[in-house]
């Protein structure tokens, strides 16, 4: 009787692929939304949490489907060791892609707790599919990485960049006009103390086919309401940005790094602006 049952409960290897190319996509898509529109879940590690239940559920799928497909033996051998390194590589990829959509970053932390996700379900799968007893290390390991990855410099702190504008100031001036090429980018930190060091470094601006490294800019520390800070950065007025042999560009996008006491803490990324003109 329950090998009747079994028999008839078979799923069929198609629906394994289904779900695991449905679930890829929803990850991608998931990534695609803007930083300011992605729903924010508020508990210590959140997001960390987030990636590694995501990624234990794509390595599942992944093996499964590797299992479960006849075109190689190979893949269908060896499936939980190539169902991790296809979820490591995907959660890379997906990093790599986020990097690219609007006040969204590309962090190695997350990834981190990408490939520890993965890594807990291969350990319980070698443990307790194959019944390897030897490899109980293997339950520590994601443990440890996942530990470290939310034990970051800035934890659950939320950070997104809040305003970001460029203009040309192409107003008439009397002698040597100074560079016209005038910005406002502004971070928001929170929750934040004032004790903290903050500092902007390695600033580039992307215009046209040109990126402006090594040039001076201004930061400005604004205490706001409920523990927020806000960090401004801005041009230098004495500094040039624009090649003058060149035409003036259209738009804009701003990348520099967040510094806690001396301590990198993310590189921010802006998306493309629409340069203003000032008359």
């Amino acid at each position: 009787m329950k090998n009747y049952l079994l028999q008839n409960l078979k799923i069929n290897p198609k629906l394994y692929h289904f779900a695991l190319i449905s679930f890829c996509l929803a990850i991608f898509i998931l990534s695609s939304i803007p930083g300011e529109e992605f729903p924010k879940i508020d508990f210590k590690f959140s997001d960390k949490f987030v990636h590694f239940i995501i990624y234990g559920i794509l390595f599942i799928l992944f093996f499964y489907s590797l299992k479960n497909q006849t075109k190689s033996i190979k893949l269908q051998k060896f499936a939980l060791e190539f169902a991790l390194l296809f979820t490591v590589l995907y959660g890379a990829t997906d990093e790599v892609h986020q990097y690219f959509v609007p006040k969204r970053s590309c962090e190695l932390l997350d990834w981190i707790a990408d490939s520890a996700g993965a890594l807990m379900i291969y350990s319980i799968f070698k443990i307790y599919y194959f019944k390897i007893k030897s490899l109980a290390l293997f339950v520590l390991l994601p443990f440890f990485l996942f530990g470290c990855s939310g034990t970051s410099e800035m934890g659950n702190v939320n950070i997104s960049i809040t305003e970001a504008e460029a203009w040309l100031d192409l107003m008439p001036v009397i002698g040597e006009a100074d560079d016209p090429l005038g910005f406002l980018i502004s971070i928001g930190i929170e929750p934040a103390t004032t004790t903290d060091k903050y500092e902007i470094k390695d600033l580039e601006i992307y215009l046209n086919n040109d990126t402006v490294s090594g040039k001076k800019f201004q930061t400005e520390i604004v205490p706001a309401a409920n523990r927020m800070i806000k960090v401004n950065v801005f041009q230098l007025n004495d500094e040039t940005y624009l090649n003058k042999n060149k035409d003036q560009p259209q738009q804009a996008r701003f990348a520099f790094t967040l510094y806690k006491n001396n301590k990198k803490v993310k590189t921010l990324k802006t998306s493309a602006l629409t340069i203003k003109k000032v008359y």
